[in-house]
C-alpha cells in the first residue's frame, strides 16, 4: 500500500526500542493499525496519517484514499484475482508473453478475446443442456470435414469439437460436444478479474510488457505447460507493438561524408550556388502557390458542407415540426382539423328536461348500491322507468315517490344505528362556540335531536317511518344533520368515514342553501314541493349514504376490482404478444430447417422428396396455427371477461370537444349525452379556423407513427427540393401530401367532390361570440339525447378527433369495450325515451299504469287531481275513527263525551265537536288560553324566557319550540334559488293556511282525545310501564311526563304528516295483547271457546273456565279477578269475599292476610304459566306490526260494564266488614277519576341521560359552580327534561341537570355524581343470553330500555295502509281471523315443541355459530347475477344467512319455526342447484350438519335437506 508522494506525512515512526510498557500505563491505541502510543503527540500524528486521503490502492491503483479505504480496496481485489481461474492463468501468461504489446488496455482485450474463443485442456466447464454436471475437456478436435490449417493455427475455434469426461460420476464415459454447447462460470472468469491478474503479474521491460519471471516460473515453467498441451495447433500471431525509443544525439564524428566530390562534374562554386538558391527560390513559390490552392478548395467544401448541414438541419426541423403538428395532442376547441360529429336523438319523455339527469342519476344509484339499501326490495329488482317517472310526475301520498325516499332515508337510519353500535354517539351543546355559520346551524341542529328525546322519547331514527309520517321525519332529520357530537365519535368519524366532520354534511348544506325546503315541509307533505326541490331532497340523502364507513368500504372495494381487473388486462395481453412472438419464431424455425433440408445435395435432384418436406412444412405450419388460434380464443375469453368485469363499474365514457358528457348506465341500456349547461370555460377570443374537409380527409390517411410519418415526409421535401419548387404554399404542399412513398398518382378523394365547409356551429366548435356559441351558450343546446344502434356508434368514433385531449379519451373508451357497449345498448328502449306525439305520450302513460298498478289507491280511493292535504285528511279522519272503535271494543278505555256517536259523525263529516273542554300538557293547559296566547309568540326572544324561568321544577311547562324556528324568517334569498323556468308551485294565502291550520288542530284534538281515553294501564313504555303497578308513582309519573310532552308537541302541529307521527307513536304504545279482541286463555294460550272465558276486570287478562284449577262450573257473580291481579294488586274476588263471611265475623275485626302456604306449588305453577304469557305479550306488544283492526264481536260473559281499577288494600290493618264494604263500593265509584287523573312531573324522564344512551340517575352532589359560570344557559340542557336553564352538572361526564329532575331539594354540598355514572362503574357490560326454552330472566328485562320505534315491515318500508274507509270492516274481519288461527296454534313449553314462540336469544346465538363456521362462506350473502347468471332461473327462492338476520333484526319472524324454515331454503337451494362433490355443496353439507347438531343440543325442529338425508329431524 504506497503512500502519495505527500511532504509531512511519515506513517512509520515507531516508538523507541528501548521502550517497554507494563501494566496499568496510559496509552493511546489505534485500532486501524493495532498500534499503540505512549507519547500523544506520535499518536496524533498517526492517526492523521491514517485517515488522510493520501494513500493509494497497490492493486487497483486508485488514489486518494483514507488507509483504511485503501486496505479494503486491496482485499477486494486480492479476493476477485483470487476467483480468477486456475486453469486459465497459464494460457493468459502464454498469451502475454508471445503478444509482446506496450498497452495495458490492448493487452487486456487481446487475451480477453482470446480466452472467449477457447477452451483448454483440463479445464473445468458446464454444458448447456446439462446445467448441474460438471466436466473436464480431455481433448479438443477439428470439426467434422474440416482440414487442418495449413499454418497448423486455428482461426475459427467455433467450429471445434471438445470431448469432455465428468468430474463426478462413470469416468469412462465421455461425451463430445461444439463450442457453442460449453459454458464457463461468470465468476470464474470476467474483464475484472482477469484486469487484476495482468496487472498483478506483469512488469515492462524495455517497453514491453512481460510476464514477471516468479509468476512465469509458478503458473509456466514449473507446471510443464506449453501452448501445444492445453490447445490443439499453434499459438496465433499477434503483431508487436511499436517501441518509441529516444533518438541519439547526433554527432560529427558519426556524420556519413558527403560522395559530391565524385560525381558532380567541375562547376564553379560560385555558379553552383547561385543554381542552388534558384532552384530554392522555384519551390518556395510552387508550395506557396499548392498551399493557397488546398487552402481555396478545403474553404468551399466547408462552406458547401455547411449548406448541406444547414439544409438537412432546416429539412428535419421542417419534418419535425410538421410530425409535431399532426401527431401531438391538444385541446379540441383550438384543433382545425375537426370533423362534423353526429346529430344524436332527442330524450323526450314525460319528465322535465331539467331533471332527466337527476332522475337517471337517482335510478344508477338505486341499481348501483341495491345490496346496500334497506327495503329496496318494494321495487322488485330494481326502480323501473315506470315508476322513475311516475314519481317525478304524479302528486301522490303513497306512490313510487314515497317509496323511493323510504329506502334511501331508512338507508341513512340503518347506516346511523350501525355507527351508534361501533361508536357510542352523543349530541352536545357548547362545542363549538363560533358565532358564525356553518357552527351556528350546527348547534341548531343538536337542539333538534333534543326535542325529538323530549316529545316522542325517541331519537329521530327510530320514530315510525311509512309514507304518511314521511314528511315530518324527513324534515327532523334534515333539521339535525351536521349536529356536533361527542368528541370520540367525531375521532371515529374522522378515522373510518374517510376524516368526514358534521360541518360538512350534505343535510347541513342544504339547510344553509335551500331553507325555504324546511319552512315548506313544516306546514305541507314533501309531496307538494316542487319536483326540483324534491330532488334537491333526493341529492342530499344520496349523497349521505355516500358518507358512512359501509358505503365508503363498498366503493373502496369496487375501486380494487377495477384495479385489479386492469392490472390482468394488461398482462394478458403482455402474455399474448409474447406467445405471438413465439409463434412467429417457431414459423421461422420451420421454414430455416426445410431449406436447409432442400438444400442438401442429395436432394436438389429429387422433386418429390422436396414435395414431401413442402407438405411437412405446411402441416406443421397448420398445426401451430390450431394450436395459436385455440389459445387465442382462450385469450379474447379471458379479455372479455375482464372486460365484462371493467363494464360493470363503468359509468361515464368521457366528453368531446364542446364539453358533452357520454353516460353508459347499467340500469338504462342506451349511450347518453348530456349538454349540461354548467360552462366549464369561456369563448376563444381567436378561435382557430377549421381546414377544408377534403383536407381533414387526406389527413386522415397519412401514417399515424411518428417513424414512418417522418419518412414520408422526407421522401415528399425531397421531391420538392430536386424537382425546383421555390416557395411553395402551405396549401400546396398539403395537396402533395397524398403522395405515398414517392408515387406521383393522386389519391381517389382528390378526385371527389369537393366536400362543403361545414360552419362553427356544426362542427361544435366554439365561435367566439358567447351570444352565438354553441359551446358555451347553453340556450342553444339539445341538453339530453342519446344513442343505440351500431351505425349510429361508427359515424361516432369516425367523427371523434383521435389528436383531441377530451375526445382521444372517449374514442379510446368506446374502442376499447365496443362489444360489450353494443350489446348493451341493443335492447335499448327506445319507445319509452321518444315520445314526441300525443299518441305515444298516452301509450305510454296507459304502459305506466299498468306496470305500477300496485299504486292505484296511492292517494286512497281519491281522484289524483285531489288535495294532498284533503287526501291527508280524510285518512286521518277514517284512522282516528277505526283506532277509537278499537279502543272501545277490546275495553282499552272509552271516550269522555256525551254522545259518542254525534262525536263521530261530526269528525267524519269535518265538523269536529269536542264537546268538553280539551286540557293537555304538564299543567293541564286550558284550549282557551292556548286561543288567548300562542307559545309562538315567545320563540322569538328565547334567551330572556331562558332567564326569567325562576321557579324551581316548572321547566317541563316552558313554551313549546318547534326545531324549524331557528331558520329565521323567509327571505327573498330563496326565491332566487330556483331558476327562471323552474316549475313552482303557487303559494297558499293566508286564508288557506288558516284554514289548514284549523283542520289540522281540530284532528289534533280529536287524537288528543283518544289518547286520553285511554286507560294507563294499558300503554307500553315509554308511555306506560313494563308491567303496572300503581305502587311505583315515580316510574308512573315519568310516563305520564312523557305523555304529557307528546300532547303539547300534538297540539302544536301544523301539518297532516305531524298528526299520523304523533298517532303511530301512539298507536304502537298500546298493549294491544290486552284488548279483549284479542284476549287468550293465559293457561292453555288459546282464543277458541270465548263463551268459556273469563275475562279480568282489571288487567283484560283471559282464562278459560276449564283451565282453572279446580274447574269453575259457572260464571261468577261480581267482579272477578285474575291470579296475577289478585296477587300483585291485592285485588279481592267477589265469590270469594261472601264465602268467607260468617256471622261471628259481623262483630269483630280481622285481618287482611296473604295468600296461605300450601298453595304455593300451585302458584308457582301458575306464575311460570303467567310469566310466559308475560314473555309473549312483551314480544307482541315490541312488535310495529299491530294491527288496527280488532274484533268487535267477541262474547263478554254477564254482559259486564267498563273495568274499573281497584285499589290494593294495605297489609295488617284491621277493618271491620262494614268497613270493607263501604271502601268496595267507594273504589267503584272513584276508579275512574283516579285512574285517569294527571300525575305531576316530579321524576326524571328514564332512559334519555343524552341523546345516545341509557338513563340517568341522580346522587346528592353539588355541581362545579365555576364551570356553570362559563357556559351560557343555552347551553346547559337537562339530560332529563331536555330544556335549558340546568342548575347542577355531573363531575364525571359534565351533563346538566335540574334540581327537580335530579329528585333533590337543594344544591348538593358534595360534587354531584349522576346515576348513570355511577352505575356505569359496576354495571356489567351486557350480552345476549342464549335461552333454549325461550325464558328470559327478569334482570334482563330490568336493564332492557323501553322498546324503541322500529319502522314497520322493514322489508317494504311502508306500513300497511287502509285503503278506504269503507274497506276496514272487512279487513278487521280477515285480520282478526288470521291472528286467532296462528295463536291457536301457538302452545306452551310443556306441551308442543313444534310452533314454539320466538326465542330470539336462542336463534341469535345460533345464526352467530352458523355464521362464524368455516363452512359458511358460501351463504353468507346473496349470489349476484354477474357471478352466476342463471342462478336465479333455477332458484326461484333465494336465501341467505345474512337476510335471515337482517329479517330477525326487524321483527319479521314471529315462530321459531319461521326462522328455521329459512335457514333450511339455503340448504336446499344449495342441494338444488350444486352437483355433489362442488366445492361448494360439501360446505353445504358440512354446514347442515353442523346446524342439525346444534338445532338437537337447543331442542329446536330442523328438517335437513336431501344433502343429509340420513339425519334424523328433530321433532
Amino acid at each position: 500500500m504506497p503512500i502519495c508522494k505527500r511532504e509531512g506525512f511519515d506513517l512509520n515512526q515507531k516508538e523507541g526500542k528501548s521502550d517497554t510498557f507494563h501494566d496499568n500505563d496510559w496509552v493511546f491505541c489505534c485500532y486501524i493499525t493495532n498500534r499503540i502510543f505512549r507519547d500523544y503527540e506520535n499518536y496524533f500524528r498517526h492517526v492523521m496519517a491514517i485517515n488522510s486521503t493520501v494513500w493509494q490502492c497497490e492493486a487497483t491503483g486508485r488514489e486518494s484514499l483514507t488507509y483504511e479505504e485503501a486496505q479494503k480496496s486491496e482485499r477486494a481485489a486480492r479476493k476477485k484475482m483470487e476467483q480468477f481461474k486456475q486453469s486459465l492463468r497459464a494460457p493468459v501468461l502464454l498469451v502475454v508473453e508471445h503478444a509482446r504489446q506496450s498497452a495495458m488496455k490492448t493487452l487486456n482485450l487481446m487475451v480477453a478475446k482470446f480466452l472467449r474463443k477457447r477452451y483448454f485442456i483440463n479445464e473445468e466447464v458446464s454444458v448447456v443442456t446439462k446445467k448441474n454436471t460438471v466436466y473436464v475437456v480431455v481433448a479438443i478436435t477439428p470439426g467434422k470435414s474440416k482440414p487442418v490449417p495449413s499454418t497448423e493455427i486455428y482461426e475459427d475455434t467455433d467450429a471445434l469439437q471438445y470431448r469432455l469426461k465428468a468430474v463426478k460420476g462413470d469416468a469412462s464415459t465421455e461425451i463430445t460436444v461444439p463450442f457453442d454447447q460449453i459454458r464457463r462460470q461468470r465468476l470464474e472468469f470476467n474483464m475484472e478479474n482477469l484486469g487484476m491478474f495482468i496487472k498483478n503479474n506483469v512488469t515492462r521491460v524495455d517497453g514491453i510488457l512481460r510476464p514477471k519471471p516468479e509468476a512465469y516460473k509458478q503458473y509456466v515453467t514449473d507446471a510443464g505447460i506449453s501452448f501445444a498441451s492445453i490447445f490443439i495447433g499453434k499459438m496465433p500471431r499477434y503483431s508487436p507493438s511499436k517501441i518509441k525509443r529516444p533518438e541519439a544525439k547526433e554527432t560529427s564524428s558519426k556524420k556519413q561524408s558527403t560522395l559530391n566530390k565524385y560525381i558532380v562534374s567541375d562547376v564553379s562554386e560560385e555558379s553552383a550556388a547561385k543554381a542552388k538558391e534558384k532552384a530554392k527560390a522555384s519551390a518556395k513559390l510552387l508550395a506557396e502557390e499548392m498551399e493557397r490552392a488546398r487552402l481555396e478548395k478545403a474553404a468551399k467544401l466547408a462552406v458547401l458542407e455547411r449548406e448541406k448541414a444547414e439544409k438537412k438541419a432546416q429539412l428535419m426541423e421542417r419534418v419535425e415540426s410538421e410530425c409535431n403538428s399532426l401527431l401531438t395532442k391538444t385541446d379540441d376547441l383550438e384543433r382545425c382539423d375537426q370533423r362534423v360529429l353526429p346529430r344524436y336523438k332527442p330524450i323526450v319523455t314525460l319528465l322535465p328536461e331539467k331533471l332527466l339527469g337527476d332522475a337517471f342519476m337517482m335510478r344508477e344509484f338505486m341499481h348501483t348500491y341495491a345490496g346496500l339499501l334497506s327495503g329496496v326490495e318494494v321495487f322488485r329488482q330494481n326502480l323501473s322507468f315506470y315508476e322513475m317517472t311516475r314519481a317525478l310526475s304524479a302528486r301522490e301520498v303513497a306512490g313510487p315517490l314515497s317509496d323511493i325516499i323510504l329506502v334511501l332515508l331508512g338507508t341513512v337510519f340503518d347506516l346511523q344505528k350501525e355507527e351508534e353500535d361501533e361508536c357510542a354517539v352523543s349530541y352536545m351543546l357548547g362545542r363549538y362556540t363560533a358565532p358564525s355559520e356553518p357552527y351556528i346551524s350546527m348547534s341548531q341542529a343538536t337542539r333538534s335531536h333534543y326535542y325529538s328525546k323530549r316529545h316522542f322519547s325517541f331519537k329521530i331514527n327510530e320514530l315510525p317511518l311509512d309514507a304518511l309520517t314521511l314528511s315530518e321525519v324527513l324534515r327532523l332529520h334534515l333539521l339535525s344533520s351536521g349536529a356536533i357530537v361527542n368528541e370520540k365519535a367525531e375521532k371515529w368519524r374522522i378515522m373510518y368515514r374517510n376524516g368526514y366532520a358534521s360541518r360538512e354534511d350534505p343535510g347541513l348544506e342544504l339547510r344553509l342553501q335551500h331553507p325555504h325546503i324546511l319552512r315548506s315541509l313544516k306546514n305541507s307533505p314533501v309531496y307538494q314541493l316542487s319536483f326540483s326541490d324534491i330532488m334537491r331532497v333526493i341529492r342530499c340523502l344520496m349523497s349521505q349514504i355516500l358518507t358512512y364507513s359501509g358505503t365508503i368500504n363498498l366503493i373502496e372495494e369496487r375501486m380494487e376490482q377495477t384495479y385489479k381487473a386492469k392490472v390482468e388486462l394488461r398482462t394478458l395481453i403482455q402474455v399474448e404478444n409474447r406467445r405471438l412472438a413465439a409463434l412467429e419464431m417457431s414459423k421461422r424455425k420451420l421454414t430455416h430447417e426445410h431449406h436447409l433440408a432442400c438444400s442438401a445435395e442429395e436432394l436438389k435432384n429429387d422433386p418429390a422428396k422436396k414435395q414431401s418436406l413442402l407438405e411437412k412444412l405446411n402441416k406443421g405450419i397448420a398445426e401451430l396455427h390450431a394450436k395459436s388460434d385455440t389459445q387465442h380464443r382462450k385469450h379474447e375469453a379471458q379479455v372479455l371477461a375482464l372486460h365484462s368485469q371493467l363494464f360493470n363499474f363503468l359509468v361515464f365514457l368521457g366528453m368531446d370537444r364542446c364539453y358533452r358528457k357520454y353516460y353508459v348506465l347499467e340500469s338504462m341500456p342506451g349511450i347518453f349525452v348530456e349538454h349540461s349547461p354548467d360552462n366549464l370555460d369561456t369563448c376563444l377570443e381567436q378561435p382557430p379556423l377549421n381546414k377544408p374537409q377534403s383536407e381533414v380527409s387526406n389527413q386522415a390517411q397519412l401514417p399515424k407513427n411518428r417513424r414512418e410519418l417522418r419518412i414520408y415526409l422526407l421522401k415528399l421535401y425531397g421531391e420538392e427540393k430536386s424537382r425546383k419548387r421555390a416557395k411553395q404554399s402551405l396549401e400546396n404542399k398539403e395537396n402533395q401530401e397524398h403522395r405515398i412513398n414517392g408515387d406521383a398518382e393522386p389519391m381517389e378523394v382528390a378526385e371527389a367532390e369537393p366536400l362543403e365547409d361545414p360552419t362553427q356551429h356544426e362542427l361544435m366548435m366554439c365561435s367566439g361570440d358567447r351570444r352565438n356559441c354553441i359551446v358555451h351558450d347553453h340556450e342553444q343546446r339539445q341538453r339530453w339525447s342519446y344513442i343505440y344502434k351500431a351505425e349510429d356508434i361508427d359515424e361516432l368514433l369516425k367523427s371523434l378527433n383521435p389528436l383531441g385531449h377530451r375526445e382521444s379519451g372517449l374514442l379510446e373508451e368506446i374502442n376499447g369495450l365496443r362489444t360489450l357497449i353494443e350489446q348493451h345498448v341493443s335492447t335499448c328502449p327506445a319507445d319509452m325515451l321518444t315520445l314526441e306525439s300525443d299518441q305515444q305520450r298516452k301509450k305510454f302513460l296507459s304502459a305506466m299504469h299498468s306496470e305500477t298498478r300496485k299504486y292505484c289507491e296511492a292517494n286512497f280511493g281519491l281522484p289524483e287531481d285531489t288535495n294532498l292535504n284533503e287526501v291527508m285528511q280524510l285518512h286521518l279522519v277514517d284512522r282516528i275513527l277505526q283506532f277509537e272503535r278499537d279502543i272501545y271494543t277490546g275495553d282499552l278505555g272509552r271516550l269522555k263525551v256525551k254522545d259518542m256517536e254525534k262525536w263521530r259523525n261530526d269528525l267524519l263529516e269535518g265538523n269536529y265537536d269536542p264537546q268538553i273542554k280539551l286540557q293537555w300538557g304538564p299543567g293541564g293547559k286550558l284550549e282557551d288560553l292556548a286561543a288567548a296566547g300562542s307559545d309562538h309568540e315567545s320563540h322569538e326572544d328565547y334567551e330572556d324566557e331562558e332567564k326569567s324561568a325562576v321557579p324551581v321544577g316548572k321547566y317541563a311547562t316552558q313554551p313549546y319550540r318547534d326545531p324549524g324556528q331557528y331558520l329565521g324568517p323567509a327571505s327573498n334569498a330563496d326565491e332566487l334559488v330556483e331558476s327562471a323556468d323552474e316549475e313552482r308551485l303557487e303559494p297558499q294565502s293566508e286564508a288557506e293556511m288558516e284554514s289548514l291550520q284549523a283542520k289540522v288542530r281540530n284532528m289534533a284534538g280529536a287524537l288528543l282525545q283518544v289518547e286520553q281515553a285511554i286507560g294507563r294501564r294499558f300503554l307500553k313504555p315509554p308511555y306506560g310501564m313494563k308491567k303496572w303497578d300503581p305502587k311505583q308513582d315515580a316510574l308512573k309519573q315519568e310516563c305520564e311526563a312523557r305523555l304529557h310532552q307528546w300532547e303539547v308537541s300534538l297540539m302544536e302541529s301544523t301539518s297532516y304528516a305531524q298528526l299520523f307521527l304523533h298517532f303511530n307513536m301512539l298507536h304502537d304504545c298500546i298493549q294491544w295483547i290486552r284488548s279483549t279482541n284479542k284476549s287468550l286463555c293465559k293457561v292453555c294460550r288459546r282464543g277458541s271457546d270465548p263463551d268459556k272465558m273469563l275475562l279480568c276486570d282489571e288487567c283484560n287478562g283471559g282464562t278459560h273456565m276449564f283451565c282453572m284449577k279446580p274447574k269453575m262450573r259457572s260464571v261468577p257473580k261480581g267482579h272477578w279477578y285474575c291470579n296475577e291481579c289478585v296477587k300483585n294488586l291485592g285485588l279481592k274476588n267477589a265469590n270469594d269475599e261472601k264465602e268467607k263471611k260468617t256471622a261471628a265475623q259481623r262483630k269483630r275485626k280481622f285481618i287482611v292476610e296473604e295468600e296461605d302456604e300450601d298453595d304455593t306449588e300451585e302458584e308457582d305453577g301458575e306464575d311460570t304459566e303467567e310469566q310466559e304469557e308475560e314473555d309473549e305479550e312483551e314480544e307482541d306488544g315490541t312488535d310495529g306490526k299491530s294491527e288496527t283492526s280488532t274484533h268487535s264481536s267477541t262474547n263478554k260473559l254477564n254482559g259486564r260494564p267498563s273495568r274499573r281499577p281497584r285499589g290494593r288494600p294495605s297489609k295488617k290493618k284491621r277493618l271491620t266488614s262494614k268497613e270493607i264494604e263501604v271502601a268496595i263500593v267507594d273504589d267503584d265509584d272513584d276508579g275512574d277519576e283516579a285512574t285517569e287523573e294527571s300525575e305531576p312531573l316530579g321524576s326524571e324522564v328514564g332512559d334519555e341521560g343524552s341523546v345516545e344512551t341509557t338513563a340517568g340517575e341522580d346522587e346528592d352532589v353539588e355541581e362545579n359552580e365555576n364551570e356553570e359560570g362559563e357556559e351560557s344557559d343555552d347551553d346547559k340542557v337537562c339530560q332529563v327534561c331536555f330544556y335549558d336553564g340546568s342548575e347542577i352538572r355531573c363531575v364525571r361526564c359534565s351533563l346538566y341537570y335540574h334540581l327537580d329532575c335530579a329528585q333533590l331539594k337543594r344544591q348538593p354540598r358534595a360534587d354531584f355524581v349522576c346515576k348513570k355514572c355511577k352505575t356505569s362503574e359496576t354495571q356489567r357490560p351486557r350480552r345476549r343470553n342464549s335461552h333454549v326454552n325461550g325464558h328470559d330472566d327478569d334482570d334482563d328485562d330490568r336493564d332492557e330500555p323501553p322498546t324503541k320505534r322500529s319502522r314497520s315491515s322493514r322489508n317494504s318500508l311502508r306500513i300497511s295502509l287502509d285503503k278506504s274507509a269503507r274497506h276496514s270492516g272487512s279487513n278487521n274481519n280477515n285480520n282478526n281471523s288470521s291472528t286467532n288461527n296462528n295463536n291457536n296454534h301457538r302452545r306452551s313449553g310443556r306441551r308442543m315443541n313444534d310452533n314454539l314462540p320466538l326465542n330470539s336469544a336462542a336463534l341469535y346465538d345460533l345464526l352467530e355459530q352458523i355464521m362464524k363456521h368455516k363452512a359458511s362462506w358460501p351463504f353468507l350473502r346473496p349470489v349476484l347475477t354477474s357471478e352466476v347468471p342463471d342462478y336465479h332461473q333455477i332458484i326461484k327462492t333465494p336465501m341467505d344467512l345474512a337476510k335471515v338476520k337482517s329479517k330477525l333484526n326487524m321483527g319479521a319472524y314471529q315462530l321459531n319455526e319461521e326462522v328455521l324454515n329459512d335457514i333450511q331454503l339455503v340448504f336446499r337451494n344449495c342441494d338444488l342447484y350444486n352437483v355433489e362433490g362442488n366445492e361448494i355443496y360439501d360446505a353445504g353439507c358440512q354446514l347442515e350438519k353442523f346446524v342439525i347438531e346444534r338445532c338437537r343440543d337447543m331442542q329446536l325442529p330442523f328438517r335437513p335437506s336431501d344433502m343429509n338425508d340420513e339425519g334424523v329431524a328433530i321433532c
